[in-house]
């Protein structure tokens, strides 16, 4: 499960298909029960990047 939910991530993030709301700003620095996804890697201009997300199913 957690391959398939990681490819439909970096589909979303290749494709510029994502939004980030002031919730999600603060919910980064909280503690919750919901899955959360952290993900870091490079840009394709060799810039790092790191990206938290939750999924919701």
């Amino acid at each position: 499960m957690f391959e398939s939910i990681l490819k439909r991530i970096r589909e979303k993030v290749r494709m510029r298909q994502y939004v980030v709301t002031l919730h999600a700003e603060e919910e980064m620095d909280s503690i919750t029960a919901e899955w959360k996804y952290l993900i870091t890697g490079k840009t394709f201009n060799g810039r790092d990047i790191v990206i938290i997300t939750v999924y919701v199913e």
